[in-house]
């Protein structure tokens, strides 16, 4: 019989100014940062860095969390390291406008970090994996001791919320990330081939940063909603179980939640989480999710188009033109067409790809 490690602490936390606090509080629930190191010295820590947004977006990870999980594995006598990668090419200078637009430049100081900017990336086997036999991580990952999955609270137009087992989708290099979008374009797919994608990670623990996340839009273009939450815990699947809960999402939309439960990685009701620290009931809010569409609505260009053309580029199916300095999405049928993945609306700098 599989034992599931289903123990999730949530931690109410009002300001980013009680990031260490509360950070340290949920850390101290599984013997603290020393005990979840088990004498390991290398930690990645994972972020959320989407895009080169502010903190204040409430898009990316914030750098007091983050700045957090590092002093506290530093303290405990480990190596640590941050890295992320966008769905642009993973280059040098895409990496030092990322870190200093989301303020990890910052993070990395406070909390006695490295910033990594390896550019190396290796194919390893995904074991028992679903949708995939092997995948293409980012070498900083692989040559971690233990990975931390440090992600943001957001829903999300094609997973309806992006948690701590989506952040990890992060550790595909680059353009690798909208390549599998062409290949799986359905939904549970999806959702199937980047819950592969944690289980090759396998990260040692997990947090979420819920105490500003992001309702309607996300990942990306959303709204700020003060959730007042960091919760983390050893299972990433059970970290996102108790995020759904509390963002008042419906299970049955995420479908990296399904799928986990089908696994049997997590349960498949939050009820069955071995909840600790602060009630969650008082804490549970309804974030309006990305859209009430079932995955079949055209993107559309609104009047916030520049012409820029990252659309144009991240698209996987390349069925995006720019014309008079306006992005175009074909609506054709067949090879070519838009598989509604939406990394339009995802990657979009001015908001103006709408579901």
């Amino acid at each position: 019989m599989v034992v599931l490690e289903n123990r999730v602490f949530v931690a109410r936390c009002d300001a980013y100014e009680e990031a260490d606090l509360a950070v340290g509080r949920v850390l101290d629930a599984f013997g603290g940062a020393s005990a979840i190191l088990g004498g390991k010295k290398r930690v990645l820590v994972k972020p959320n860095l989407i895009m080169p947004k502010s903190p204040e977006c409430a898009a990316t990870t914030h750098p007091a969390i983050v700045a957090a999980v590092c002093a506290a594995f530093i303290e405990a006598g480990a190596e640590v390291s941050i890295i992320d990668s966008t769905g642009m090419p993973h280059r040098k200078t895409v990496l030092k406008r990322l870190y200093g637009k989301c303020r990890m430049t910052e993070a990395a100081e406070e909390g006695g970090a490295v910033l990594s900017y390896n550019l190396k990336s290796r194919t390893v086997p995904v074991p028992d994996g679903r949708m995939l036999r092997d995948v293409s991580l980012l070498a900083s990952v692989l040559e971690a001791d233990l990975v931390v999955s440090v992600a943001k609270a957001k829903t999300h137009g094609m997973m309806a919320m992006s948690g701590c087992v989506k952040n990890l989708f992060g550790c595909v290099p680059g353009t690798g990330k909208p390549m599998l979008h062409g290949r799986f374009p359905r939904r549970r797919d999806f959702a199937g081939m980047v819950v592969d994608v944690c289980q090759a990670v396998a990260p040692g623990f997990s947090l979420a940063d819920g105490v500003w996340g992001m309702e309607g839009a996300g990942p990306t273009n959303g709204d700020p909603k003060h959730l007042r939450v960091v919760a983390g815990g050893p299972s990433p699947y059970a970290v996102d179980l108790a995020l759904c809960h509390l963002m008042g999402l419906r299970l049955d939309t995420v479908h990296t939640i399904a799928e986990a439960a089908a696994r049997n990685l997590a349960p498949g009701d939050p009820m069955q989480l071995g909840w600790m620290g602060d009630d969650p009931a008082s804490l549970r809010q309804q974030f309006r999710p990305a859209s009430k569409h079932k995955g079949d609505a055209l993107p559309t260009v609104n009047e916030n188009c520049t012409g820029c053309g990252d659309c144009a580029r991240i698209c996987p199916q390349k069925c995006i033109n720019i014309v008079e300095k306006k992005a175009v999405i074909a609506a054709n049928t067949g090879a070519g067409a838009c598989i509604r993945c939406y990394c339009c609306h995802e990657f979009c700098p001015f908001g103006a790809v709408s579901i």
